[in-house]
């Protein structure tokens, strides 16, 4: 018998819902002390906020999450390899315009939400190519798609729309965009970790 090849993959433990919220800068010691008093299966770290419920029907719940992203810049969440993310924007730094031709719905989602100051960008729904994920953003796939998600964020606040792109097309049509245009950094990651449904 000859291996004709490996493959390295992350899987995921079915029974659970896992959380991470994540902050672009370190949070004050008051802020720790108030995220973790959010919930009693949290564990906060200078930047970090992680849970895990290990059971089928245990879930922070939206109303939770939106006091979760009070203090951080991006939630991951992984439910049964779906993968959920949300970036915080700031309204005051989007260029005009940017957004709102980039909602999207189909086996997953994109969607806006008005957050006060802020605007919540939500993809839901979506699915990971691991193989692929673990070249682009590293084996802690919460973490390195939170750290992709502060990327895409810069380039949105500079106007760079192609990341924007590429979940639309994921969302709205179920494929991976594809060609020869050039694509910014979070762009090119985007198109290699998502899979298609």
């Amino acid at each position: 018998m000859r291996i004709l090849g490996l493959r390295q993959q992350f899987v995921a433990d079915h029974s659970s819902t896992n959380y991470l919220f994540y902050a672009a800068k370190p949070l004050t010691k008051e802020a720790r002390a108030v995220v973790g008093k959010l919930s009693s299966h949290v564990d906060v770290g200078a930047r970090t906020a992680q849970i895990t419920y290990h059971s089928e029907f245990a879930d922070l719940g939206e109303e939770r999450r939106r006091k979760f992203l009070e203090h951080y810049d991006v939630e991951v969440r992984e439910d049964y390899d779906w993968w959920a993310l949300s970036i915080m924007l700031e309204k005051a730094r989007l260029p005009e315009g940017v957004l709102g031709e980039y909602e999207a719905e189909g086996e997953a989602s994109l969607t806006l939400e008005d957050a006060g100051a802020q605007v919540r960008l939500r993809l839901e729904g979506a699915h990971l190519d691991y193989g692929s994920a673990l070249g682009e953003i590293g084996d802690d796939m919460m973490k390195g798609l939170a750290k992709l998600a502060l990327e895409l964020r810069e380039e949105i606040y500079a106007g760079q729309v192609e990341g924007l792109a590429v979940l639309k097309e994921y969302c709205e049509e179920n494929r991976i965009l594809r060609g020869s245009q050039k694509l910014t950094p979070a762009a090119q990651k985007l198109r290699a970790v998502l899979e298609v449904l």
